[in-house]
């Protein structure tokens, strides 16, 4: 009769590639096949250890800042003081690597472009088009189209079409059309249908179709030399959903596509082969001068637009996860509980190569407990959660998207009654970086 396996242990240390000991990284212990896990952190020494682990096959994961994240497959647990410990480096992470958002690209352009539905020009006129992103992800045809319709569906256009229509009629503009309320709705007809086709054709299908980026890129840094080149120069060529800079060929199909739809509803010319020439460079001029306008001075006069870092400043943006640790032993909580909890913070936060905060820094947020069902211990919400990073006050959230509907997830500290969990920046930040 075969001995029944008994539980052992798995052990072992984390260290960098000079052989310097890693401190506070996040070691998840998962079942092979389920969805169980076991965490915890290393100690000063950089030493990790999980007791009484049922015999099986594991895997094992080790995430700390700024390093590449590490795996291991087939982990068993061993028996005895002197079985063998795992010994795992850390590689440093690559800029690839340390880039924080992980949600998949079409859900990252559909945040985004919730804020730059919120861009108007001095309050009033909508400038859903430009993205002040240092790295927007592509847009999907749909969310093109989405910009397209709320940018021609909003009040504003509508309105400043009759007022054009107004003018127009008074100076009998277009006399082809004629007075009184018949010539009204044609002016304002054939105004809208403009507004209309320069963004839905000129900014939305050829676009779609082409797989070019319909938005303004805001560069906002260098000389001004440098950005003014920059602005003359997209409107000759465009960012691919691939990313790379191509030709504007869709901007100016668009705009030949828009210009043919036009002379349905304008009064006609005598040289339309000329008219169309002239659409085509007034179409590079009018966008160089709109790009220029987007650089220098949009976002000065719109609201909706995110703060603008100076020289001196970076930004910790929103999704960026940060691991923390509870200071309280939580195996006391009841239903009944509710009130401050205090955390540290598990692994240096960093932002662009600059370290924002230091492990160990305190977070504090409001906690209340309820009853889990069936009887299993209690189930945590947290609220109003800022971590503080020298001088910021920077808020937490527990979804990656904002008002996301995932339950907050959250594991127990191996040995104790405390808890790591990964909540996410709320909101981008800007970083002072000093003089």
């Amino acid at each position: 009769m075969a001995p029944a396996q008994t539980a052992g242990a798995i052990r072992g240390d984390v260290k960098d590639p000079s052989g310097a000991v890693i401190a506070g990284a996040l070691v998840t212990l998962e079942t092979a096949g389920t969805a169980a896990q076991r965490t915890a952190l290393t100690d000063p020494e950089g030493h990790f250890q999980f007791s009484n682990v049922k015999p099986g096959s594991y895997k094992m994961t080790i995430s700390a800042s700024g390093f590449a994240e590490w795996r291991a497959d087939n982990v068993t647990p061993v028996s005895g003081d002197n079985a063998p410990q795992i010994s795992a480096i850390l590689l440093v992470a690559s800029a690839s690597t340390q880039v924080s958002v992980t949600l998949p690209p079409h859900e990252l352009a559909a945040e985004q472009i919730k804020a730059e539905e919120k861009q108007r020009v001095i309050g009033v006129f909508p400038n859903f088009f430009v993205t002040y992103e240092p790295n927007p992800a592509p847009l999907t045809a749909k969310q093109k189209f989405e910009l397209g319709w709320k940018t021609f569906l909003d009040p504003v256009p509508i309105l400043f079409s009759g007022i054009g229509a107004g003018i127009q009629q008074a100076r009998n503009n277009y006399p082809e059309y004629g007075q009184g309320v018949e010539g009204f709705a044609k002016r304002f007809g054939a105004n809208y249908a403009d507004r209309v086709d320069d963004v839905l054709i000129g900014h939305v299908v050829t676009q779609s179709l082409f797989h070019q980026d319909p938005r303004y890129f805001y560069k906002g840094r260098g000389s001004i030399g440098s950005r003014a080149l920059y602005a003359i120069a997209t409107a000759f060529v465009v960012k691919g959903d691939n990313g790379r800079w191509q030709p504007a060929y869709a901007d100016v199909l668009g705009g030949m596509a828009a210009y043919g739809l036009s002379t349905f509803y304008r009064p006609g010319t005598s040289r339309p082969g000329l008219r169309l020439e002239h659409t085509i460079l007034l179409g590079f001029a009018g966008r160089a001068a709109d790009n220029l306008f987007e650089e220098f001075l949009s976002r000065k006069v719109s609201t909706g637009v995110p703060k603008a870092a100076s020289a001196s400043e970076s930004i910790l943006r929103a999704g960026t996860p940060v691991t923390l640790v509870s200071i309280e032993d939580l195996t006391t909580k009841t239903a009944g509980n509710a009130g401050p909890l205090g955390f540290v913070l598990a692994a240096d936060l960093r932002s662009g190569g600059v370290t924002i905060a230091k492990a160990g820094s305190q977070a504090w947020g409001r906690a209340n407990f309820t009853a889990a069902p069936g009887g299993a211990g209690v189930k945590i919400d947290l609220e109003h959660v800022h971590l503080k990073a020298g001088a910021l006050d920077v808020p937490l959230r527990s979804t990656q998207v904002r008002n996301g509907t995932a339950a907050l997830e959250y594991h127990r500290l191996e040995n104790s009654g405390r808890i790591v969990i990964v909540l996410y920046v709320d909101k981008d930040v800007a970083l002072a970086l000093g003089p």
